[in-house]
């Protein structure tokens, strides 16, 4: 059922008080990508209003579009993504992928770009996001195989490969992604599977104890 507008507004009021991005001496928390240069073109200006700010950068990113002619569409997708600050800090790069794949519905030539592996965390912040869909491998259930003989990549290719789910990123270990895939569960209700059985969590990173506290009682170290 589609809300009124009145619940509409309500929605939108509370999205527009809410920080891209929370900042402290030792930390970062972002929701998927910590890139300071997008982080200063934000600080630089005095709209507040996140929808207009977003509205703002589309507009000088499609005028740039037209002024250099640009007509391929994969160019014009990394331009719309990657030159507005708030799409960089709430949804990430994007970069072409070695090879077209299948995921959210359609094929894809772009993938996303695995920014942590080139944090260099010179600043010492720990940067902590989610929005990448993490997943426990090695917790995804058999029937999954079964009803999945070639794999099953809802969000297309993993994005931490020879990662453990509980294992600080990058070369720094100054990132951490703590987005286990609660939001794929949808995909084991559809294949009237157990809650979990894609390997997904709701998680917590505590600090300054650096554990990870999963829904299901557990708690893991931060490696």
């Amino acid at each position: 059922m589609l809300a009124d507008e009145g619940c509409r507004e309500e929605v939108l009021e509370f999205c527009r008080a809410m920080p891209l991005v929370l900042e402290r001496e030792d930390m970062v928390v972002v929701h998927a990508c910590w890139h300071e240069g997008s982080a200063d073109a934000l600080r630089d200006l005095e709209q507040q209003d996140v929808t207009e700010v977003f509205d703002l950068f589309a507009r000088q990113i499609a005028s740039r579009i037209e002024a250099g002619g640009v007509v391929d569409a994969d160019t014009i997708d990394q331009m719309e993504q990657n030159e507005n600050p708030v799409k960089v800090l709430t949804s990430g790069m994007e970069v072409p992928a070695p090879e077209p794949f299948f995921a959210g519905g359609k094929m894809r030539t772009l993938e996303r770009e695995r920014w942590w592996e080139s944090y260099d965390g010179a600043d010492k912040k720990l940067v902590v996001f989610g929005h990448y869909w993490r997943r426990f491998m090695g917790e995804v259930a058999e029937e999954v195989s079964e009803l999945h003989p070639e794999g099953f990549h809802p969000t297309g290719p993993d994005m931490f490969p020879g990662n453990a789910p509980n294992q600080l990123l990058g070369g720094s270990k100054k990132a951490m992604c703590v987005d286990f895939a609660a939001g794929v569960r949808y995909e084991e209700r559809g294949m009237s599977l157990k809650e979990g059985s894609l390997g997904t969590h709701l998680a917590a990173l505590r600090l300054p104890e650096m554990d990870v506290h999963l829904e299901d009682g557990r708690v893991l170290p931060a490696i």
